[in-house]
């Protein structure tokens, strides 16, 4: 069976677990976008640039510097989907 990885069992826990993890990758690599770019215009970085829709938008500098981090996020969130691991 090689070149398949468990296409044949139904598994929810491992379904769940994927889903999980992803979370925790695209929250993990925007925290670290957008304390990178904060600390390049040293500001002082908040929950409501990851969670608040009010604080996203171009007229505003925290709204730019919130948005700048967003799509680096979806970037590295892509590209990092190009590699799969050969676990």
């Amino acid at each position: 069976m090689a070149g398949q990885f468990r296409s044949y069992v139904w598994d929810p826990i491992l379904i769940v677990s994927q889903i999980v993890l992803m979370q925790n990758v695209y929250y993990g690599s925007l925290g670290l976008w957008l304390a990178l770019v904060d600390s390049l215009v040293q500001s002082s970085p908040t929950l409501d640039q990851m969670f608040s829709p009010e604080i996203l938008g171009f007229s505003t500098a925290p709204g730019r510097l919130s948005m700048m981090a967003f799509i680096l996020n979806a970037l590295t969130c892509d590209l990092s989907d190009e590699f799969p691991s050969n676990c």
